[in-house]
């Protein structure tokens, strides 16, 4: 005891006169000399003082936890859980964050600590509100009040929170509810700053279910307790929530547009330059129901050039073509207005396939978790079969000393069980092999399967989109157009189909590729007519854009290759290259034969691709999608075509590129050697 109190006296003196780092260090150094029980809350204490470095906090709680399992500290395993939940949460590792939580839960339960039982379920109920998953939230909540009944400030704090998760679930009647709760417990505690939260949060659920009047009532009263606390910062949000408000309102216009210019003057001050986005789409509002249609169009643009340079989402990005599509309407300009609309539609549907996507990220994420968990069980359970085991070993072993048939006998037993545990094992190592590479192809299945959905989803809609459009402008109001409109539609719907049918193409052979319904049948070709069957269909497109095909290689060279695979790889490496050189450019093809392969280039004058994208370009799971220089779609399909077919063909495929400097794609395939005369 003496020595654990001069352990916690120099723990204390460390923690008033050191620096952060120096009380790390110094904890370290009271590891060395403490016991295995002292040393359970010190590296607690470690975990603590080293939380905004993620990894090392992980690190110290896992040490604290097996220490606190060996020596069964309750109180510290329930603690070093509840570290672990922490870091991960704040690493928005929600999944993995709620099983750590649940591990804390019990262990608290055992030693009636109704706090953390409650910290760790509102915790939980946060993460599922993070993973889009709201009815597991708000349960996780109310859960969560059992704990805190006679805490005002807590079950205030939980009906806020539902509220909150309500409000996201567009369920507004629950959400004003909840939120009313928290409010008339916080105005009994006085808590001023949760108070203005409160009215902050009714003003934005008033505001989102189209109530306008409650809403202002309700931030006026948020700006009120936000500034009696001086809350600089989350008053400069309620004025320019505030401004979004009277812009409901056509007499107050004007001081929506001066309280949008009090918001932009507070975050300035506060150094939040990237909330210039939303004030300026909110300006370009007020300028729409002004009537100044010019000085609209300009504001929404740049409340999307700052969209993109702060990188500020696709919400913002949805209202502002909204908006700008309303304004060419007014004004006429049926052509932009269309054109905005189509980018508005687009953004709105990329925004129900992110959330989409981050919700069945977060479920993969939240199953993978619960698989480590698993595996960590099976592990321990098999781990405390093999002590048992080890502990009936050594058992016959004090009896096997009685007598020397005992031990022979021992001796024998043990033998067969070793060489039985070896076949065992040899046969698990063999079918975690088959596993790992189920799993693998199994990867790459999904892989597939995410790209050609998004293939479909997106890139076959967008050429749609063009032709729906342009026919139905001409369908119902054919003679308003001029002759050179009229041609320049029917071009844009000729290009949108040759591009919606290239796609099907590459997506049909790709198809037959990966379901094996594509046979490899190779033979002895000329190169020469590969090469013109494979540029002769695209002549028409390099002509469009005045490219010049120069060819460099021996017409007596012959490959030994699939002809139709062959021809689909060459023919995708010409089209990008007519893609992506602008007119008057040149594309060159050559081919020379090295031992026994011939290499063929693709050599185009276009725009170059960046050393990262180049990397990409051939994998399954790429993002890699560029325009061209005419505004060509791309669905980055063609590529991985490209790559599966030279490898079927005992080929390799690469790229040397530089941006701005154009692109040269290689590929090598078998020569066959001429017979000797």
């Amino acid at each position: 005891m003496k020595k654990l109190f001069l352990l916690v006296v120099l723990f204390l003196i460390v923690n008033l006169v050191v620096s952060s780092q120096s009380k790390v260090d110094s904890l370290l150094q009271l590891c060395n000399k403490a016991t295995e029980k002292e040393k359970t809350e010190l590296f607690l204490e470690l975990s603590f003082n080293t939380r905004s470095d993620s990894a090392k906090s992980n690190q110290y709680s896992r040490m604290a936890n097996q220490l606190a399992v060996q020596n069964k500290q309750i109180p510290e395993q329930a603690k070093s859980f509840n570290y672990l939940g922490e870091t991960t949460y704040y690493k928005r590792n929600y999944a993995e964050a709620i099983t750590y939580y649940q591990k804390a839960i019990p262990l608290y339960e055992q030693i009636k600590d109704s706090s953390n039982i409650y910290d760790c379920q509102n915790s939980i109920g946060l993460c599922y509100h993070y993973m889009f998953q709201g009815e597991k939230a708000i349960a996780r909540f109310i859960t969560a009040l059992k704990y805190c009944e006679k805490d005002p400030e807590r079950t205030a704090n939980l009906y806020s929170n539902i509220g909150m998760v309500h409000s996201r679930m567009n369920n507004y009647k629950d959400a004003i509810d909840n939120y009313r709760k928290s409010l008339r417990i916080n105005l009994s505690i006085h808590d001023t700053a949760s108070i203005a939260v409160n009215y902050n949060g009714l003003g934005d659920t008033f505001s989102w279910s189209y109530m306008p009047d409650s809403a202002l009532v309700n931030f006026l009263k948020s700006y009120y307790y936000f500034k009696k606390i001086k809350a600089v910062d989350r008053q400069a949000i309620v004025v320019s929530n505030l401004a979004s408000v009277y812009t409901n309102y056509p007499d107050s216009l004007n001081k929506a547009l001066d309280y949008f210019n009090q918001a932009w003057d507070s975050f300035q001050k506060l150094g939040w330059n990237h909330y210039e986005a939303d004030i300026r789409q909110g300006i370009a509002s007020i300028y729409n129901k002004q009537g100044k249609y010019k000085e609209a169009i300009v504001a929404y643009n740049e409340s999307l050039r700052l969209t993109d340079q702060f990188n500020r989402g696709f919400s913002l990005k949805k209202v502002n073509y909204e908006g700008l599509a309303g304004v060419y309407e007014k004004m006429g300009d049926y052509k932009k207005a269309f054109q905005n609309y189509v980018l508005y539609t687009q953004y709105n549907d990329s925004m129900v396939q992110k959330e989409k996507y981050e919700q069945i990220i977060s479920l993969e994420k939240q199953y993978e978790t619960e698989k480590k968990q698993n595996e960590i069980i099976r592990l321990q359970s098999r781990q405390e079969l093999m002590d048992v085991q080890l502990q009936k070993n050594k058992q016959l072993k004090i009896l096997g000393f009685v007598t020397a048939s005992l031990l022979l006998i021992f001796v024998f037993f043990v033998l067969i069980r070793y060489f039985d545990k070896i076949k065992l094992n040899q046969l698990l190592e063999d079918k975690n092999k088959k596993i790992e590479q189920s799993e693998s192809e199994l990867r790459v299945l999904n892989a597939a399967k995410n790209k050609f959905f998004s293939i479909i989803a997106h890139d076959l809609k967008n050429p749609f989109h063009t032709v729906m459009g342009y026919s139905y402008l001409l369908s119902k109001d054919y003679e308003r157009f001029t002759e050179e409109e009229r041609r320049k539609f029917a071009s844009d719907i000729h290009h949108s189909t040759n591009n919606i049918f290239r796609l099907l193409q590459n997506l049909l052979e790709w198809s037959r590729s990966q379901t094996g319904r594509l046979m490899y049948n190779p033979r002895e070709i000329e190169l020469k007519r590969i090469i013109d069957n494979s540029v002769s269909v695209l002549r028409s497109l390099a002509d469009q854009k005045n490219i010049v095909v120069k060819f460099d290689y021996d017409e007596a060279l012959n490959l030994f290759a699939d002809p139709q695979m062959i021809e689909t790889v060459l023919r995708n490496l010409v089209n990008n290259a007519i893609k992506f050189t602008p007119e008057d450019g040149t594309i060159e093809i050559t081919a020379h034969q090295i031992d026994d392969h011939i290499s063929i280039c693709v050599k185009d004058s276009g725009v170059g691709i960046s050393e990262e994208d180049a990397r990409n370009l051939f994998q399954i799971a790429s993002t890699v999608k560029r325009k061209g220089t005419n505004n060509e779609d791309g669905s980055g399909l063609g590529l991985i075509l490209c790559k599966e077919f030279v490898d079927k063909n005992n080929g390799t495929i690469w790229v040397n590129s530089s941006l701005g400097e154009g692109s040269s794609f290689f590929f090598t395939v078998p020569a066959r050697m001429e017979k000797s005369q």
